[in-house]
């Protein structure tokens, strides 16, 4: 459409970075919530004297949450705009940190997280659609792998964070240090999001011609100049009416691809995202080695993530997908082996896990940010967002809890078989998206194409 062509074509600049950046902090602090929950559930379970069903709740409050929310920050974002959700929603996520921080019992504990959750996926289904409707369609790939890129900086940081308030005052007060910092985050983004534009894709698409001369003034100001007379104004839509768009049968791809992404990931990461320092300990190492050990995987898969912010714009999404699930079976058949041949050891279990964080994290990990802001109409962009964080964030759990059934060989297994089978469904039913305009990508996923 001729009025975003000025957006579309245009270089990365300050504009483009600092929203990047201003969106990726939300990932960044729900990293710090997700995996400073580690740090916390020792504790939480000895000071509130927890069985460990209710250890796992707890850490299922924040992951439904987070499903939860995005759906429903998804449905809004696309109902009131990516811009007001993009703001406020930090103050929600500020509040709720804090809260979890000075839970005095094991309900507010539990109330907290699941907020604080539900204020992290509204800010998904904001930030990434605004994201992508500002992205030009020759470097959308790269700004949107800020999104995992800073998800690992936060991982990183609540574990190293952890790991030394741990050392420092103990493990039953580091996780209340780790929570009251997570909202540092919250409270700098809320100031920092001020200065950023409603989104024109979205003004245009949803009716609202009062915003437009304000938008266009501030991408003036940022060297991205558009012709007002250009813009064809569309009527508003019911929030109905654009769930009827996203279910219609024409929509069923974008559905099902944007369901596999989300799905098979949750389904496979886990065993290393989370049961890493499980496994550890299952083969003899200390709490600290464990989490230290955790720490180096972390900061291997970060890498693999700059690799793909480089390489995802050049060779498209469904290689990127492909090559990601089907590699990860390397370093987990290295490990099957070792198990059956005896040679099983922590260091071999730390480098196939880096190895497998690298190839998966940072190749698939990154594409949840990816094509599900690309491949739906404006309409429905931030629903579609929501849709694959349902399913990203919504199975975790029952992953993790496949994984303790069937024990480490038969997991290692499982998620072998997975990654090969997950590789080869998103490739048949993927769309590619990178160098496409929005509107061109919508049509793709409208259509049985390639």
């Amino acid at each position: 459409m001729a009025e975003f062509t000025e957006i579309d074509n245009a270089g990365i600049g300050k504009f483009q970075r600092r929203l990047a950046a201003t969106a990726a902090l939300g990932p960044f602090t729900d990293a710090f919530n997700e995996f400073g929950a580690s740090v916390s559930l020792i504790a939480v379970g000895l000071i509130f004297h927890l069985p460990p069903v209710l250890i796992v709740i707890a850490t299922a409050a924040y992951w439904v949450g987070v499903a939860g929310g995005a759906i429903a920050g998804g449905i809004a974002s696309d109902a009131i705009g990516r811009k007001n959700l993009f703001l406020y929603d930090t103050i929600g996520m500020a509040i709720f940190a804090i809260l979890s921080a000075v839970s005095t019992d094991y309900l507010m504990y539990f109330l907290t997280r699941l907020a604080l959750g539900i204020f992290i996926g509204i800010d998904y289904a904001a930030a990434v659609p605004l994201l992508a409707e500002y992205s030009p369609k020759n470097r959308r790939g790269s700004l949107l792998s800020y999104e995992k890129i800073f998800f690992m900086f936060g991982t990183i940081a609540t574990v190293g964070i952890g790991l030394l308030f741990t050392a420092e005052v103990g493990t039953l007060l580091a996780w209340r240090y780790d929570f009251l910092i997570a909202a540092v985050p919250a409270i700098i983004l809320f100031f920092l999001r001020f200065e950023m534009p409603y989104s024109l894709r979205w003004a245009q698409t949803s009716g609202r011609k009062d915003l437009i001369p304000g938008i266009l003034k501030k991408l003036k100001k940022e060297g991205i100049e558009i012709d007002p007379n250009t813009i064809v104004m569309e009527e508003r839509h019911t929030i109905k009416e654009n769930l009827q768009e996203f279910f219609s049968k024409k929509n069923s791809r974008t559905v099902a691809y944007i369901f596999w992404i989300g799905a098979a990931y949750a389904l496979t990461v886990n065993l290393v995202s989370v049961y890493a320092s499980t496994v550890l300990k299952g083969l003899g190492a200390s709490s600290t080695l464990s989490v230290l050990g955790t720490l180096i995987i972390d900061i291997i898969g970060t890498f693999g993530v700059v690799l793909t912010l480089i390489v995802v714009d050049r060779i498209g999404r469904r290689i990127v997908g492909l090559l990601g699930f089907v590699l990860s079976a390397i370093p987990l058949a290295v490990l099957i082996a070792a198990e059956d041949l005896h040679f099983m050891s922590i260091p071999l279990v730390i480098s196939m896990f880096a190895l497998f964080f690298f190839i998966n994290v940072g190749l698939v990990g990154t594409l949840q940010y990816i094509p599900a802001a690309e491949i739906g109409s404006t309409r429905t962009r931030g629903l579609t967002v929501g849709w694959e964080k349902l399913f990203e964030f919504g199975l975790a759990l029952p992953a993790l809890t496949l994984y303790a059934l069937i024990g480490l060989y038969y997991s290692l297994i499982y998620d072998t078989v997975m990654v090969i089978v997950a590789g080869v469904i998103l490739y048949f039913i993927s769309v590619e998206t990178s160098g496409k305009t929005l509107e061109e990508n919508a049509s793709a996923g409208n259509s049985p194409g390639k």
